[in-house]
């Protein structure tokens, strides 16, 4: 295992956690109960953690094997939310699993999409010049992508995008061929503004640029964001401190605004430390890539590399206001069952992945790959 990776994911998922609290706190009880936003994350995060160390012990190339009823089954639970879907905020996202647990199939659905393209881009890795296998993973990013719109999610839809971007770059597509797609964007994006975008997503956009156009409405969250995120100063004001978080300015701030509850209660400082802890889990996913003796590996730990780092960009940037909301949460750190178990259910596959490229084989021998680590071999793992 990569054990850098491991314990900065369980880290995280602590500091996740303990976020949570703190911004669910002024609206709790005396009490903590079972039905209280930190447990749940909590049950969570254990039980996703269980999940990376079981993943690791399975050989990632037998998920070649299922990637396409994985990818169908996934297409059929986003068909169920449409049918049968849990709304809330206006949104139609959930499904009651046992009747009692809410699961969001469209985070399921990155992972289906990073575990998809990365079986077509290995399997065709020489054919990838051709204009029809890059269309044909285009396809395959549409098709989850329109579903997970129509709930709609602008947000999820944008990371899927960014995933086939991330993974067909990593796979070395031509660049004539990021040539055409800008070219045929372009009509598409107005297209899409002008007939197919919903008027409060359009709305975000516009805010956006003037918040203060609409202060108690549209640009409310992102105001009080900056604001919050200012009152921390250098050091911030403390765990559970913080008159901006705790007296309930934010709204969703145990969601889509966590990180301006972290920067409140410890500043520019702690602020800056979370974003090292976060960004070390994704290069060690990217190290992994390159470690890995296969296509398929690699290109997996590329997909949940992108996934995690997109965003993470999107949803701090959102914060600081330089990005329109999009309701991205932050990686491990935002409260979200079905998000928290995504993202660990990826660094299983990586970790999986890694576990099968560390072991240098020459001849009869096998030696450990902490030198091999060091560079002082060029061998690499079979």
């Amino acid at each position: 295992m990569d054990f850098t990776l491991l314990l900065c994911a369980l880290v995280a998922t602590v500091v996740g956690v303990l976020m949570v609290y703190s911004a669910t706190e002024s609206s709790r009880g005396p009490t903590i109960s079972p039905s209280d936003f930190a447990v749940k994350q909590a049950e969570f995060g254990l039980a996703g953690l269980a999940l990376v160390i079981v993943i690791t012990r399975i050989d990632f190339r037998f998920l070649e094997t299922f990637t396409l009823p994985f990818y169908l089954v996934t297409l059929l639970l986003l068909g169920l939310v449409v049918v049968q879907g849990i709304i809330s905020y206006g949104s139609q996202r959930w499904l009651n699993f046992l009747g009692i647990i809410p699961i969001q199939p469209s985070e399921l659905a990155k992972l289906s999409l990073v575990v998809m393209l990365a079986k077509v881009l290995s399997d065709h890795e020489k054919d990838m010049k051709r204009l029809k296998w890059f269309v044909a993973a285009g396809v395959l990013t549409l098709i989850p992508a329109v579903v997970v719109y129509e709930q709609p999610d602008l947000g999820t839809t944008i990371m899927l995008v960014a995933i086939f971007l991330g993974m067909t770059v990593a796979a070395r597509v031509p660049a004539r061929m990021y040539v055409l797609l800008g070219a045929l964007a372009i009509p598409a994006v107005f297209a899409f503004w002008k007939w197919l975008l919903h008027d409060y997503q359009r709305e975000r956009f516009t805010t956006f640029l003037h918040p203060e156009s609409d202060l108690r409405g549209a640009g409310y969250n992102i105001i009080q964001a900056r604001i919050t995120i200012g009152s921390g100063g250098l050091l911030g004001q403390g765990y559970l401190g913080g008159s901006q978080s705790q007296l309930g300015f934010q709204k969703v701030q145990y969601s889509d605004y966590i990180f301006s509850v972290v920067a409140e209660q410890f500043g520019l400082i702690g602020s800056i430390v979370l974003m090292i802890l976060l960004f070390v889990i994704v290069w060690r996913c990217l190290v992994v890539a390159s470690r890995s003796p296969s296509t398929f590996g690699s290109l997996l730990c590329v997909g949940v590399a992108t996934w995690i780092g997109v965003q993470i960009f999107i949803n701090v940037g959102m914060n600081l206001g330089l990005m329109p909301a999009t309701g991205i949460p932050l990686p491990f750190i935002s409260y979200g069952g079905s998000s928290l178990m995504s993202i660990l259910l990826g660094l299983g596959i990586v970790q999986s992945v890694s576990a099968q490229s560390s072991t240098v084989v020459f001849g009869d021998k096998q030696w450990s790959p902490g030198w091999a680590r060091a560079g002082k071999t060029t061998l690499r793992p079979r």
